[in-house]
């Protein structure tokens, strides 16, 4: 029996602890010529074989088909060490039988039972563990072949936090097998993340449990996303953003064309001689990974990076080109921009309402709106006009010509209407502005269209599509608030409704009492419409004066001073001295002296990309926080005011038409008789009137909630930088610019002058 409990434990079926039942084989009876005290003892000897059978089993599937790497070495790491100590036991039990060792036989050569249950007992425990964390990594219950192993198998980051957790036991046993293990994958984990940090590259197995991943394999274009299901509770968010960086730093330099190479070879310095230096960093972490050793030295391979090669692939001054396009075109902060474009969309929407086809009965109001092409020709046309406006004697306008190349206007169809929020934007270590979805982007041409940027390799290194998301809502944003201010002030140019004194009917009535009738009649009939107008250009005076303020502390104190100081803090000190470096390399340590120098005046002189991609999403998060672009209700109600802005210039522009047709009636005979302007123009009064009341209570709306605003953000300081690459004194701190009250201090004052006026006019 002692041979049977020994070939049992190593994994062998045995008729002892596995009978079937009903079968007439002679061992069969084994379990009834057992005493019970004897039945007792072998259970717990039938359990451990039976879980050795099964945890062996399973675990050689585990190791041949898991889709994770970790969790196959995992798998290899229990068979090879634990399995293979618990066989080198039961040979050493044998072996102590067979010298007849006085520990394990006793008087007469009799070897105790429970002294062959008690060598084993220890190992229960272990192997229910072990059981279940191979029924962890893989459930048993699935299939071999099922299409669900990838579904219900764990990952590689799960199973490393889970092993992380079971160490923490009382078990000493246990603790120790769950820190070998934790070795195991987390080892397993960092030959993964050396193939991504020191190439560039995938891993060419298992990179589907890899956190990082291409994100559409159809285009050309290679673009990689960050999973973080798939992250270990170890890496920080910011730590994995570092280690998305370098990956796709080194993936732009490779796939950088030879000719470009070629040209750059004297200045730059190829990844494959800093390749001993990132090894040399990556090798100082080892298993159990600290979370801080490897930020220090995902840092630090960032650094290496950066200032060797990506200061020749991404220079400051294409850094600082593609900030001042995003300034002047997307912040508006070239004025003339603004103007051009929002009058190019003006005449081509009243050129479609003009044109014949606009006159053809039974036709939708599909046939009205503008197409793709029509809409990227407003733009070229508003870009050319720029051009023209400066002298022949001015220099080239390098930033136009850049905007020329990349910057078009996309249309959103109305199922897939996008909201200003860009899609990446819920993660909140990604510091991007949570935008509500009200969007102004269909005011400018009547169709859902923003203004985008292609982002170029290798501006995608800290420019992303989310980025520019952003910027879209902010011009959008932006433009609709000048686009209401020119509206209204374009309706100051309407002089015959603004402001006409009529003049004798000419000189041969003039002393004649019928030319001074008709003269009389003219005048009162001017100076009764002057008196309807009144509290119409009352309002339109305000809702001006309003926009001009607004437009002023936007652009004025917010856009135009925290861009100032992004771009101070991008272009940084200047740089005294220049002495070229090369990258440490194992064989040489680093000293003291002019390679020291020079990387710290290196570092003064151009920041990394990756700071400057979350610095640059701090400046997008400040400027949005004091545009007031977050606050939900203050841009609905915006939203609503740029409607009936665009509502009450209508009704006048619409009024100004039908006085002129019924003085032309009235004056000189010319009757249209298919209209009656009379019945008209009580409408259009009517509905004007009403658009100048809900003009003003949107007016009131707004300054309301503006000082909602300025009481909820008493002490508040706006967003502030959670994260940080760099040391306190070489961070972005944005730009803390003027509060609300600062524009409500002019709105009140204003206000009140409009009041005092009011009062003497009526």
């Amino acid at each position: 029996m002692l041979h049977e409990i020994l070939l049992s434990l190593s994994g062998h079926p045995s008729a002892l602890f596995d009978a079937q039942q009903g079968s007439t084989h002679v061992t069969s009876t084994a379990s009834r010529l057992l005493s019970p005290p004897e039945a007792e003892l072998l259970a717990s000897i039938g359990h451990l074989s039976r879980l050795h059978r099964k945890t062996r089993d399973h675990v050689a599937r585990v190791a041949s088909s898991h889709p994770s790497t970790v969790c196959r070495a995992v798998a290899t790491a229990i068979t090879s060490y634990h399995l293979d100590k618990f066989q080198q036991k039961i040979l050493e039990v044998e072996s102590q039988i067979l010298k007849q060792d006085a520990s394990t036989v006793g008087a007469y050569n009799i070897v105790p039972l429970a002294g062959i249950v008690g060598e084993f007992s220890g190992w229960v425990r272990l192997m229910e563990w072990l059981w279940d964390i191979s029924n962890f990594m893989l459930p048993s219950e699935l299939p071999p072949k099922s299409e669900k192993i990838s579904q219900k198998a764990a990952s590689g980051s799960e199973l490393i936090d889970k092993l992380r957790t079971e160490a923490q036991t009382g078990y000493p046993d246990i603790e120790e097998a769950a820190q070998y293990l934790g070795k195991v994958a987390e080892t397993a984990w960092l030959r993964q993340l050396s193939t991504w940090l020191l190439y560039g590259r995938l891993p060419s197995f298992g990179a589907s449990d890899f956190f990082i991943a291409q994100e559409d394999e159809d285009s050309n274009e290679l673009s990689f996303v960050a999973r973080n299901r798939l992250l270990p509770k170890f890496v920080s968010r910011q730590t994995a953003l570092s280690i998305m960086f370098v990956g796709k730093s080194l993936n732009q330099i490779r796939s950088l064309p030879s000719t470009s190479k070629t040209k750059t070879a004297t200045t730059q310095i190829s990844e494959l001689e800093l390749l001993p230096v990132h090894v040399q960093h990556l090798s100082q972490v080892t298993a159990p990974i600290s979370s801080a050793k490897l930020s220090e030295v995902i840092a630090n391979i960032r650094t290496s990076l950066s200032r060797n090669l990506l200061q020749h692939l991404l220079p400051r001054e294409k850094i600082v080109e593609t900030l001042n396009v995003l300034y002047q075109f997307f912040l508006l902060g070239r004025g003339e921009f603004a103007m051009v474009l929002i009058a190019e969309a003006d005449d081509k929407l009243s050129s479609r309402h003009r044109g014949p086809q606009s006159t053809k009965s039974g036709q939708s109001i599909k046939g009205l709106l503008l197409k793709e092409a029509e809409i990227n020709q407003t733009l070229a046309r508003s870009l050319s006009v720029l051009s023209t406006l400066g002298g022949e004697d001015d220099h080239i306008d390098d930033i136009l010509d850049a905007a020329s190349d990349i910057l078009h206007l996309d249309v959103h169809s109305a199922s897939g209407h996008r909201p200003g929020t860009p899609g990446r934007a819920k993660d909140a270590e990604s510091a991007l502005p949570q935008i509500p979805n009200m969007s102004f982007d269909d005011l400018l041409l009547s169709v859902p269209v923003s203004l985008s940027m292609d982002i170029l390799s290798p501006l995608d290194l800290f420019i992303t599509k989310a980025d520019i998301d952003v910027y879209s809502s902010i011009n959008n944003y932006l433009l609709a608030v000048r686009r209401a201010h020119l509206h209204l002030a374009q309706l100051w140019r309407h002089s015959t409704i603004r402001r006409d004194h009529p003049c004798p009917p000419g000189y041969q009535y003039s002393n004649s009492s019928r030319g001074k009738a008709i003269l009389k009649r003219r005048r009162q009939r001017t100076n009764q419409r002057a008196r309807n107008m009144r509290n119409i250009w009352a309002t339109c005076r305000a809702a001006i004066f309003f926009l001009a303020e607004s437009e002023a502390y936007f652009q004025g104190e917010v856009v135009q001073e925290s861009f100032k100081a992004f771009l101070d803090w991008v272009q940084g000190p200047k740089k005294h001295q220049h002495t070229e470096t090369r990258p440490t390399t194992p064989d040489r340590p680093p000293t003291r002296g002019t390679d020291e120098v020079a990387l710290e005046g290196e570092t003064q002189q151009q920041h990394d990309p990756e700071a400057l991609a979350l610095a640059h999403r701090h400046f997008l998060a400040s400027v949005a926080y004091s545009l007031l672009i977050m606050d939900g209700a203050f841009t609905k109600t915006l939203r609503t005011f740029c409607t009936h802005v665009d509502d009450i210039v209508a009704h006048i522009t619409r009024l100004q038409s039908i006085q002129q047709n019924l003085d032309l009636e009235e004056d000189e005979g010319v009757e249209d008789f298919s209209q009656n302007y009379k019945k008209e123009e009580a409408n259009v009064s009517l509905e004007m009137d009403r658009a100048r009341r809900r003009l003003d209570s949107d007016l009131k709306g707004l300054v309301e909630r503006l000082r909602e605003i300025d009481s909820e953000r008493i002490g508040a300081s706006g967003p502030r930088p959670t994260n940080v690459l760099e040391d306190d004194e070489g961070r972005y701190e944005p730009l803390r610019v003027g509060g609300i009250d600062r524009l409500l201090m002019k709105l009140d004052w204003g206000v009140e002058d409009a009041e005092e006026e009011h009062e003497d006019l009526l």
